[in-house]
């Protein structure tokens, strides 16, 4: 790397961390895409960067064999977007850097994604989510003989009484824990939430099995522990007894991941990701609420300040569940004018009643 390209980067970290704001893991990110970039100039400086650089560059990352000199294998297309947004966020603090001021304004127009790869990456794919009778299926198959093997139970049970994020779930504490609330108390200064947002929940309303699981382990946890610091879920047996050193928390949250591997593999059944339980609560919502303020409790409750993200990224049906709702309408006969009513009453949000309730006041 030239030294005056060097320097360029160590500013522009610095730009990111002192200015911006953002987080290490963040700026990692953005530093490896321009590095990426800088290496497929082949020596060449960042102040004599042309458009068609930037170009060659892109078709680079879509189809390597058309760029003979990068040697990197075709990106996914959420990468490729990625790294063309992360490219022109720098160029665009670049511009106006005092010795970069000269060059071509318009480059980091040229460093958009093409319009397919961003639908690509926009597009999802159809991820497993369990049901709450498979998940206890898959309870009831795993071993409960070593404290591990409990400790193990007790997560996947957790992640389904709770809706807790497997980030947040391997840095709670015990002191988090109000079992006479039925409560988590995720503090942001403590554990690591989305967006270092504070998020208390409560326990979502499942079956009692999952409860006896939680409980019985923070009882266990209790039981041994010097202090309510320690981890809830430690990250080896050995970390039980004695006093809590910061390194018995697991550091990251592939070990989640991991369990519920090896317990669907056990089980014969289909692996599904931690985060993908929080869809199957938030399935539920229809189901178990019946007004608008109690499905605006439990979106809450997942950690959402708007029904509309629980809705949009959690609520999805699942094709079978389509397929069914969907073949029963075809016989349903229609809602009386009293039923249609009162169900639109009772799904509306608290204003809107209020104002429904003070019409008919008036009549």
């Amino acid at each position: 790397m030239q030294t005056e390209n060097a320097w360029a980067l160590y500013h522009y970290q610095q730009h990111m961390k002192e200015a911006k704001g953002l987080d290490a893991k963040t700026i990692d990110a953005r530093l490896r895409h321009v590095r990426h970039f800088e290496a497929a100039l082949q020596g060449r400086l960042f102040r004599n960067l042309t458009r068609n650089d930037i170009s060659r560059y892109k078709s680079g990352l879509i189809e390597p064999d058309c760029a003979k000199a990068q040697n990197s294998d075709k990106k996914a297309a959420a990468t490729v977007v990625q790294m063309c947004r992360n490219l022109k966020y720098f160029l665009n603090w670049l511009l106006n850097q005092k010795s970069y001021r000269s060059m071509d304004r318009t480059l980091p127009d040229y460093c958009e994604p093409p319009r397919r790869q961003v639908a690509l990456a926009r597009a999802k794919r159809e991820k497993h989510v369990p049901t709450i009778g498979e998940i206890l299926t898959l309870l009831s198959s795993m071993p409960t003989m070593t404290t591990c093997q409990r400790r193990d139970r007790a997560v996947v049970a957790f992640l389904v009484l709770t809706g807790v994020r497997d980030g947040a779930l391997v840095s709670l504490r015990l002191k988090h824990i109000d079992l006479e609330e039925r409560r988590v108390f995720q503090d942001a200064n403590e554990v690591n939430t989305k967006a270092s947002k504070t998020i208390p929940v409560f326990w979502f309303p499942v079956d009692e099995a999952f409860q006896k699981i939680v409980i019985d382990w923070v009882l266990e946890r209790r039981a041994v522990a010097v202090s309510e610091e320690e981890p809830l879920f430690p990250r080896s047996p050995s970390a039980l007894p004695g006093h809590t050193p910061e390194d018995w928390f697991w550091t990251t949250a592939a070990p989640v991941r991991k369990i519920l591997k090896t317990a669907t593999k056990r089980a014969g059944m289909s692996y599904f990701v931690p985060h993908s339980i929080r869809s199957t609560l938030a399935r539920q919502f229809d189901q178990i609420s019946r007004t608008w303020e109690e499905r605006k409790a439990l979106s809450q409750n997942l950690g959402h300040e708007h029904i509309r993200t629980t809705e949009e990224h959690y609520g999805k049906l699942d094709l079978e569940r389509q397929r069914e709702l969907i073949e029963g309408l075809h016989n349903r006969p229609d809602m009386s004018d009293f039923e249609m009513l009162s169900q639109r009453f009772t799904n509306a949000n608290a204003e809107r009643r209020e104002m429904a309730l003070k019409v008919l006041e008036l009549k």
